[in-house]
């Protein structure tokens, strides 16, 4: 049985809802730089710039295509509704509980989730695409818009 949950998260509302359709991700000496930008032009910079507790910025990023990135379409939108605090017209990302991707991380010969509790899944889903990453803080985010 699929224990996995998502958690609907909305750090910011500056995004269009459905209408962010360009990223990208650079992963320089000072951390992890994840990109949004919406139909507007608005632009989100996601950034993991703090040392974790393993000794690197997050524990692990992937991304992956648009089709494979379809099984966020798993949370039904009845738990939307539940969401008060949820601007229904701005993007929103998610928080993943009982996550297959921790449990990955988990197995490799290092240390993981049970000796340092904390860790969290995050994903940001955009048009052509999903980020996922597993860190042990949240990031900063940084908009710009067009004037």
């Amino acid at each position: 049985m699929d224990n996995r949950r998502l958690h609907v998260w909305q750090p910011v509302t500056c995004l269009e809802r459905g209408r962010v359709f360009e990223a990208k991700c650079n992963y320089p000496n000072s951390g992890l730089c994840i990109t949004l930008i919406d139909i507007n032009g608005t632009e989100v910079d996601i950034i993991y710039d703090k040392v974790t507790q393993i000794q690197d910025y997050v524990w692990a990023f992937r991304h992956i295509g648009e089709i494979p990135g379809t099984y966020l379409n798993e949370i039904p939108d009845d738990e939307m509704e539940k969401e008060s605090s949820i601007v229904k017209t701005a993007a929103w990302f998610y928080k993943m509980s009982n996550s297959d991707y921790i449990e990955w991380f988990d197995q490799l010969p290092w240390l993981g989730s049970k000796d340092i509790p904390g860790a969290e899944h995050h994903i940001y889903a955009y048009g052509d695409g999903v980020f996922e990453v597993i860190s042990d803080y949240e990031p900063r985010f940084v908009i710009r818009t067009k004037s």
